[in-house]
This record gives C-alpha cells, sequence and structure tokens, in this order.
C-alpha cells in the first residue's frame, strides 16, 4: 500500500487528472459498480431462497441438496465464465446444436451473444460467489431460537407473514455480510471480466501495465480501486455493528410444511444446482470430447504435468508457510488476548486480504525491480503474493481451532516444566489438529485458484493451472485444452475443499470432547 501511495505521487495532479480522463475512469467506476450491484443481487436469487427452502422447509431431497449448496465454491469463478462461454457464444454449442435443428450452418443461424459484456459477467459471478451467501444464510437458520417464530404464530400470524416479519429481520445481518462480500469480490475479479471482455478496474490495470509499464499510473488507479474496496469494508463494518439479535436456539426449527408449493421448491433446487454445477461441468465434459483422438488428449494431459507441478508447488508452499506464521500468531492471541504487538500483527495480516489481486501484482513487480532485484522473476515472488493474499483466512481457521481448547491445558502442562515448544507439540497441536489442517487446506484450494495476482508476478514460462486457462481462452477462445485444464483444476480444488468439510467434522467432534464439562 505504501509503495503504491508513493509511486502514485510520482506524477504531478495535472498528468493524474489527464490519465484518468484517457482511460474514462468516470464510466470504469459506474460499470463496475454496475456489475458488482447485478451480481449481488442474482448471487442473493439464487442463494437466499435455496438456504431457506433446504434449512426450513420439507422440499423433497432437502439433505442432499443441503449438501450440494456449498460444492460450487470448488468451480473457480473464472472457469464457470469459461464453460458459460463455451455454451452461450456465437458459434458455442447452444448455437451450434440450433443450427443443426434448423437444417442449416451456423453462420446461416442468427445467434445473439449472450454472455460477453456486463450482464453475462454479472450471470457468472453471481453463479460462482452465491454459495458465500448461502452458507451465511443457513447457519443463520440454523442458529436461529425457533421460540421466536413460535411466539408469532400464537399470536395469530400465518407462516408468510411470520417470516417477514420474525424471519427475515432474524437473517439480515446473514444476508448482508454475504451480499457485501459478493459485492466486494465482483469489484476485484479479474478472471471472469478479462475472460468475457468486460472494461473494470482490473482489467485496465493489467492492460494498461501490459501496453507500457506507466507504474506511476497503473497505482493511481490502484488507489482508486483500494478507496473504494476500503470503503465497502467500512459499509460492511457500519451495517454489521448495528445488529445485535439472539441467535441461541433452544429447540429444534419448525420445518415448513408447503403442501403443493414444496414442487415448485423442488424445481427452483434443481434449476440452482444446473446453474452452478451440471451446466459447466456438463460443458467442460463435452468439450474434452471434442478432441481429435485419444492420443491428442494424453499428449496434452502430459504437457500440462509441469503446469501442475508448478501450481501443486506454490500451494504447498503458501499453504506450509501461512500455517506456520499464523499458528505462532493466533497461539499468542490466543494466550494473550490483549497483547499489542500480536493485535498488530493480527490487523497487518487481515489488511491483505482486502488488496486486489492485481494491486497486489503491481506493488510486488515494483518492489522486487527497486529492492530486490535477484528476486524478480522468480517464483518467490508469487509465494509471497499468495501470503499476503491469504493470511487473513488461514488466522481466522486457526483462532478457531484454538477456541475450543482452554488455555489451562498448556498453563498444567508448562507447570509440570514443559517449556512452550514442547508444551505446543505435546498437548495443543494434537488437540487443535483437525482446525489447523483444514487452515492449511484452505489455503492450499485458494493458492490453487488465485490469477490476477499470478497473472502478473509470474516468472516468463512459470504458468500455473489457472494462468493456463486464461491463456488458453484468451488467445483461442473457448478450446478442449482449456477444457481439459479447468477440469484438471477443479478436480484437485474438489478434493481440497472435500477434505476441508470431512475435517470440519473431526473439529466439531475434538472440541467437543475438549470443552465438554465432567
Amino acid at each position: 500500500m505504501v509503495y503504491i501511495l508513493w509511486q502514485a505521487t510520482q506524477l504531478d495532479q495535472a498528468d493524474l487528472i489527464q490519465t484518468f480522463q484517457r482511460l474514462k475512469v468516470v464510466e470504469l467506476v459506474w460499470q463496475t459498480f454496475l456489475l458488482a450491484t447485478f451480481a449481488t443481487a442474482w448471487a442473493i436469487l439464487l442463494a437466499a431462497p435455496w438456504a431457506w427452502l433446504v434449512a426450513r422447509t420439507d422440499v423433497p431431497g432437502r439433505t442432499f441438496f443441503r449438501l450440494l449448496g456449498p460444492l460450487p465454491l470448488a468451480v473457480p469463478p473464472y472457469v464457470g465464465a469459461l464453460a458459460y462461454a463455451a455454451l452461450l457464444t456465437p458459434g458455442g454449442i447452444l448455437h451450434t446444436f440450433l443450427a443443426q435443428q434448423a437444417g442449416v450452418k451456423t453462420f446461416q443461424h442468427p445467434f445473439p451473444d449472450l454472455i460477453h459484456g456486463l450482464g453475462g459477467s454479472a450471470f457468472v459471478l453471481g453463479i460462482f460467489t452465491s454459495p458465500y451467501i448461502f452458507s451465511n444464510i443457513y447457519s443463520a437458520l440454523q442458529r436461529l431460537d425457533p421460540s421466536l417464530e413460535e411466539a408469532a404464530r400464537s399470536l395469530g400470524y400465518g407462516p408468510w407473514r411470520v417470516f417477514w416479519r420474525v424471519t427475515f429481520p432474524m437473517m439480515r445481518p446473514a444476508l448482508t455480510a454475504g451480499g457485501l462480500l459478493v459485492f466486494l469480490y465482483a469489484w476485484v475479479d479479474f478472471g471472469v471480466v478479462s475472460l468475457l471482455r468486460l472494461s473494470t478496474f482490473t482489467t485496465v490495470i493489467y492492460n494498461y501495465l501490459l501496453a507500457g509499464f506507466n507504474l506511476a499510473a497503473s497505482a493511481g488507479l490502484c488507489l482508486l480501486l483500494m478507496a473504494v474496496v476500503w470503503l465497502v469494508l467500512l459499509g460492511q463494518r457500519y451495517a454489521l455493528g448495528k445488529a445485535h439479535y439472539s441467535q441461541a436456539r433452544s429447540q429444534p426449527p419448525v420445518i415448513i410444511k408447503l403442501g403443493i408449493w414444496r414442487w415448485f421448491g423442488l424445481a427452483f433446487l434443481v434449476l440452482a444446482v444446473t446453474l452452478t454445477l451440471v451446466l459447466p461441468l456438463g460443458v467442460l465434459l463435452y468439450q474434452v470430447l471434442r478432441f481429435s483422438s485419444f492420443q491428442a488428449f494424453i499428449n496434452f494431459l502430459i504437457a500440462q504435468l509441469g503446469y501442475t507441478g508448478n501450481t501443486l508447488l506454490l500451494a504447498l508452499g503458501s499453504a506450509t508457510l501461512l500455517i506456520i506464521l499464523t499458528g505462532v500468531v493466533g497461539r499468542l492471541l490466543w494466550r494473550k488476548p490483549r497483547d499489542r504487538s500480536a493485535r498488530f500483527t493480527e490487523n497487518v495480516l487481515q489488511a491483505g486480504y482486502a488488496i486486489p489481486g492485481t494491486v497486489l501484482g503491481l506493488s510486488l513487480v515494483g518492489l522486487s525491480i527497486n529492492l530486490f532485484p535477484a528476486l524478480y522473476g522468480t517464483p518467490f515472488v508469487v509465494l509471497f503474493a499468495y501470503v499476503v493474499l491469504f493470511a487473513a483466512p488461514a488466522l481466522q481457521s486457526v483462532k478457531a481451532a484454538l477456541a475450543g481448547i482452554s488455555p489451562t491445558l498448556e498453563e498444567a502442562a508448562q507447570s509440570l516444566g514443559d517449556g512452550p515448544l514442547r508444551t505446543s507439540l505435546r498437548v495443543t497441536i494434537p488437540l487443535a489438529w483437525p482446525g489447523l489442517v483444514g487452515s492449511w487446506l484452505l489455503v492450499f484450494m485458494l493458492s490453487l485458484r488465485e490469477l490476477a495476482a499470478t497473472l502478473i508476478v509470474r516468472p516468463p514460462g512459470y504458468d500455473t493451472l489457472a494462468v493456463r486457462i486464461w491463456v488458453h481462452t484468451s488467445d483461442v477462445g473457448p478450446d478442449p485444452g482449456s477444457a481439459v485444464v479447468a477440469l484438471l483444476l477443479i478436480a484437485v480444488a474438489g478434493l481440497s475443499w472435500i477434505l476441508i468439510l470431512f475435517m470440519g467434522k473431526l473439529q466439531v467432534r475434538g472440541f467437543h470432547g475438549t470443552t465438554r464439562p465432567k
């Protein structure tokens, strides 16, 4: 942040204003705002009914659909953009199918571009960020005390009036938090908007660097983008800070009988799963089948081994470094919650999460060139970028893992003569290990799919799977090769997500075992 600010001051005010006018920054701000607004509204329309149906109604198969709710997180949004581009562009799968049904060639059958631009970008971003809202709302509904709804029913309120007067206001903080998260994500997204050809702050910053490598002008754009990001974060803190609702559940929730409407609810859930999982994965599999031969497919897959190795190496390195760093900081916060140095370190680590990948990439390029030229053009810069970007979620996971362990256990071990390191190895880590492994897996999965910063700071030829997807699609459009790389990335990320869910269950069991009163 300091380096970006210093770079921006290298341009005088007149040059900065001229740069902003040339890039039509006012239109850029408006277009990015519309993208974030439409994506957030679409994500809410998709996720909120999904969460309510599986949490509070008798819709058929609700347990199955509840398990599917978070799974789209394993599909990076830019992979979703790749799939929908292959499906909905002129000359794509849908256009070809309609032309064949009409008995004409594709070029003889008019077909609109349904995916590129603002509408398509908002559509894709809303779909693949909707699990953030689903998870928040479902958790809020699970914590909600049903006695409040029962009290409203006892006063003569019907089911819908109970929902709007009691249930909805109680879940509003979770809806606000999830919506603001999607809104913020849309402002800093690079992969979706670059693949779907929409100009936003992140694409303009990247293209400006690519064209002239003008760090000062790019830094000015970065500062404007970061100002928006921080305003959104402050708005989130203000909106959520005023919400104080009782969330202590005292009895199982009342399941609402939908009657004939349960089948409409089922149809909605099938549509949601189709949009978030079935269609994207089906399109990618269809694209893979378009390879000229099985041998060509195998040869291409072998050619991706190097990029897969780069991806795994960076993800393993960042996850391991962060679990060590956040483990030390998290333990200090756990033992000494009011320690100023620990609190300062926590704030520094949290700040990195609010830096867009393109902004971080720009600053690291400038810093490495001017201060650490030996590191410029090496994988260590990419690794450092991952550490900065994902320190905040790693620290939150570590804090959650330690929250269920009483510090008196460590104190008892130390009273027997064990030092801090021995106590951690023999007492704390064995008790917290499911949560610590979950934190490691979370960073590992996030690192697998990171694109924006990697694209800017990676060494020449040192591509990751995410970069290869972007390269394939931006060069020749959706093709079988990009689909293979996308499915490879989804397979690795999906396995990581399944392990996170499994470790989460272990963590809950472990916490019950260590905190239950005798």
